[in-house]
Parts: C-alpha cells; structure tokens; sequence
C-alpha cells in the first residue's frame, strides 16, 4: 500500500515539474521573441479596429482581384504541372532501391536537400532579381517548389516498394529497363495526379504572396492596398483569398478520394489491351499539350530570357563569394527565426491538442460543436502566416512578436486538423473500452485517446516545426522578424555576397532542424 501511495505521489510530483518546465521554457521563448502581455492588449483596437475596416470590403473592387486571382491561379496551376513532369524522370535517379549510380544518386539528393530549404518567396525575390519583375518570375520559382516537393515524394513513394517485388520481376529474367517499365513506372504514374494536387495546394497558398517581391499574381495588389491603407481592397482580396483556397482544398481531397476508390475492370482482354494503346497514345500528347500552354503562358521574350541568365550567372559567381563578416547579423537572424518557430510550434501543439477534443467527430461532446470547429480551424489554417502577421503588425507593430503570433495561429489551425483526423481514424475499440465504465468522452480522450496517439501528435509537431522554420525565414518581409528582413533587404541593395552567406546561414539552420526531428520521430514510432 505504501509502495502504492509512494507511485502516486511520485508520478503528481513529475506532472508538476514537467508543467512548470513547460512554463519556464515558454517564458524563455516569449522573451526571445518579445512577448508581452500589455504591448499585446495595448495592439487589440489597432487590430480590431483594422477587422472593421475590413468588415467592409469594396465589392466594386472585385473585378481587378478577380483579374490578379486568375493570373495566381494559372501561376499555380502551370508550375505545378510543369513540377510534376520534370520530376518523374529524376525521382529514378535519386530513389535508392532503383538508382542506376548510388553515388550519383548520394549527391542529388544532398544538392535537392539544400535548395529544398530555401522559401518559395526567397526563390521569387531571387529570380525577379534576375529576370524582373513579373509572373514569369513566380512561375519558375514555383516549379523549383513544385519539383522538389514532388521529387521528396516520388523518391519515399519508389522507396516504399517492397523488396521482394523487384526481385520477383528481376527473377523471370528482367532487365533493369524492363523494372522500370513494368514495376516502377507504372506505379509512380499512378501516384501522380495525386502528387499534382498535393503540390496544386502548396503552390496555390504560395502563388498569393509572391507578389509582395514583385513576382505577379493578387500579392502585388495586395501589397499596394496594404501600403497606401486601403484595407476595404484588402479585405475584399482576402475575403475571395480565403474562400478560393477553401475551394481549391475541398476539390483536391475530393478528386484524390475518388482517384483512390475508382478502378476498372476488363471482363475481355482486348478491352483492355485497346486501353493500354490508348494510354501509350494519349498521355504524349496530354504532356506536349500541357508544355506547350506551360511555355506560351511564361510572358518572356527570347532576348530577354538571354540577358537574365547572363545575370543569373553573374549573381551565383557573386552569390559563392561569401562575405563571412557578416557572421554576427546571420547569427542575430537566425536566432531570431529559430526562436519564433520554436514559441509559434509549442504555443500551437498546445492549443491544438484543446480543440482538436472539440473537433474530432468521436471525442466532441456534439456533432454540431464539432462542425463549428472544423469550419473555424479550416478559416485559421487557410490564411497565410504573412497575411495572418499583416494583422498583428498593426497591433504590435514591427518586431519577432507579430511573425510569432501569426504562425502560432497557423500552426494551431494546421495541427488541430491533422491530430482530429488521427483521433477521428483511430481503433474504435481504444475509446469504446473506457466508456463502458461510465465514463464521458472527455475522459475517453483524456485517458485513451490521448495516451495512445501522443507519439504519432509529436511526429506531426515535429513535422511543422521542419515547416515553421522555412516560414518564420520570410516573415520579415514585412518586417515581422526572423532572418527574412536582412535577407530581403540584401536581395533589394544587390548585397549578393551577403546574400549568400545568409542563404548558407538558412539552409544549414534547416537542413540542421530537418536531421534532429527526423531521428526524434525514429525513436518515438
């Protein structure tokens, strides 16, 4: 009995410290990232007062944002599909299990790894930069994306195929060519469209601020009604914001969900080889169809695609010189961003694991309190930190505090989302065995749920701490903090060899962030 009393206590005592731990750590963060209460409270009717304005929108205004929306839309749209094409042919040469040289493969992974650490809106700065202003600029920024996402994808998708199943092809006699032919590709093809929109919603979220560095689509208006305090204008662009990205999600889960369960069924086999020749036939002529609107929608003249990569070259010879005087302001900044990912990841776990109880289906006290909170976290998530930091600028004015709480709230909508759906997709019988002792569902989540799922909750804490880290980069450039505000400074001076230093500074924070988290989330799976 003793033995017993002595466990209790001893387990209240490390509930307590771990609690007060958690507090001391959130209290070193919020310092880091000039947290205060008052400052804060004292920023409520600046933006409450900016949420009036915007309750207002000017609807008349909607014909040069629907204009702006198009051409985001079709930035998105031909990055991604051009990302998707361009990485088919190189996912064979970096996946392990089918790479013809593996050190070949060793380096091309190394060389991805590290251009996949620089931001969409860094690529954009770059390349305006180089190629100026204009759409032109945001699309090949977003096919560098859109590629990199893609490749990371077909490369765990190729590396997922068993053994076993290439060696039972290998074993009739097959060559490599012929692995490919009937083993590989025909698996990754399938993959594919639901690749196109994985990255269509990563682009189309992207494609809305590229414009804020002069890379076309409903950003560049959104950054001149922001700078000339038009916040009818604003509110009206993100009102149609809001509601088209809302669109475009529900209409990428739903096409991948019937992608999913469609299958055809051939009752002749000339049924079915007819539909083979026809596939032979018109995926070529798709794919040329699809490059051809990709290149006619570029807006670039040879010539001046002539002098930008003269320029491009210029700037990488610079952009390799780098100035290591600039250490002390690449610490500062990195500092900076890596406090604000830290304090907006934990600040958002925490909250997430609140409402994601009231969101989830099987653990919120009513059906219609769980709708409630999946339509708001849905609103919350759709927002783009940038935009979401717009609004805290105002309150708090400039500073890391403005980036820290616009990606906290980002972060609390994305987690609350994906930790419902592990609770909504988890074994009936974890809850239904803590209920039938009476207890409510809050105890079900508490005492089952809970304990059960916490390790798959902190590998996706840990997956949108990798994801924070890349954001809190381009928060500055509105000036809420983070390397992201000497960086685009540097990009806007020509300061290239700084540049560079500070592009080095990010990759290796990430790269760094990225090794850590993968090997925590290997020791709790």
């Amino acid at each position: 009995m003793n033995s017993l009393t002595r466990y209790i206590n001893n387990k209240r005592i490390y509930k307590i410290l771990y609690l007060l731990g958690a507090i001391i750590i959130l209290i070193f963060l919020g310092n880091k990232v000039d947290f205060n209460f008052i400052r804060l409270y004292k920023g409520i009717p600046s933006m409450l007062g900016l949420f009036e304005r915007m309750l207002s929108p000017n609807l008349s205004y909607r014909t040069e944002v629907f204009e702006r929306l198009i051409e985001t839309i079709q930035i998105a749209m031909i990055s991604s599909i051009m990302g998707v094409i361009l990485a088919l042919p190189f996912s064979i040469f970096v996946s392990d299990n089918i790479a013809p040289n593996k050190y070949l493969a060793d380096i091309l992974n190394g060389l991805f790894s590290f251009f996949r650490t620089i931001p969409s809106l860094i690529w954009a700065a770059l390349l305006v930069s180089v190629f100026s202003i204009g759409r032109f600029s945001g699309i090949i920024a977003l096919i560098i994306i859109g590629f990199l996402m893609s490749l990371k994808l077909f490369r765990e998708y190729i590396e997922s195929i068993k053994e076993n199943q290439l060696n039972s092809i290998k074993s009739v006699g097959a060559n490599s060519i012929q692995v490919l032919r009937y083993c590989i590709l025909p698996y990754i093809f399938e993959l594919s469209i639901s690749v196109f929109f994985i990255v269509l919603e990563t682009n189309i979220r992207s494609a809305t601020i590229l414009g804020l560095v002069g890379a076309g689509g409903i950003g560049q208006i959104m950054w001149r009604d922001l700078n000339h305090l038009r916040y009818d204008n604003l509110a009206t662009i993100i009102l149609i914001l809001v509601l088209t990205i809302l669109s475009i999600d529900l209409l990428s889960l739903f096409i991948r969900k019937y992608l999913k369960s469609l299958s055809i069924n051939f009752k002749l086999i000339e049924n079915y080889k007819r539909f083979q020749i026809l596939k032979i036939i018109c995926i070529p002529i798709i794919l040329i169809g699809l490059l051809s609107l990709a290149f006619k929608s570029l807006d670039i003249n040879y010539d001046r695609l002539l002098i930008g990569l003269n320029q491009g070259a210029n700037i990488i010879g610079r952009m390799i010189k780098i100035d290591i005087s600039y250490l002390p302001k690449l610490i500062d900044g990195v500092k900076e961003s890596f406090f604000i990912a830290i304090f907006s990841t934990i600040v958002g776990a925490f909250f997430s694991l609140v409402l994601s109880y009231l969101t989830a289906y099987n653990t919120s006290p009513k059906k219609e309190i769980a709708l409630f909170f999946k339509g708001s976290v849905n609103i919350l998530r759709t927002f783009p930190p940038l935009i979401t930091a717009i609004i805290f600028f105002r309150g708090v004015g400039p500073g890391p505090l403005a980036g820290a709480m616009a990606l906290s709230i980002y972060t609390t909508g994305v987690l609350t989302k994906m930790y419902s759906e592990v609770l909504e997709n988890a074994e009936r019988n974890i809850q239904d065995s803590i209920i039938v002792t009476g207890a409510t569902k809050f105890h079900s989540y508490r005492y089952g749920l809970l304990p059960h799922k916490f390790p798959t909750f902190i590998s996706l804490v840990l997956y949108r701490l990798e994801s924070n880290i890349r954001n809190s980069a381009i928060l500055g450039v509105i000036g809420a903090g983070g390397i992201g505000t000497t960086l685009v400074m540097n990009i806007t001076w020509r300061n290239w060899e700084q540049v560079g230093f500070l592009l080095l500074g990010i990759s290796l924070m990430i790269i760094a962030i990225d090794r850590f988290s993968n090997y925590l989330r290997k020791r709790l799976m």
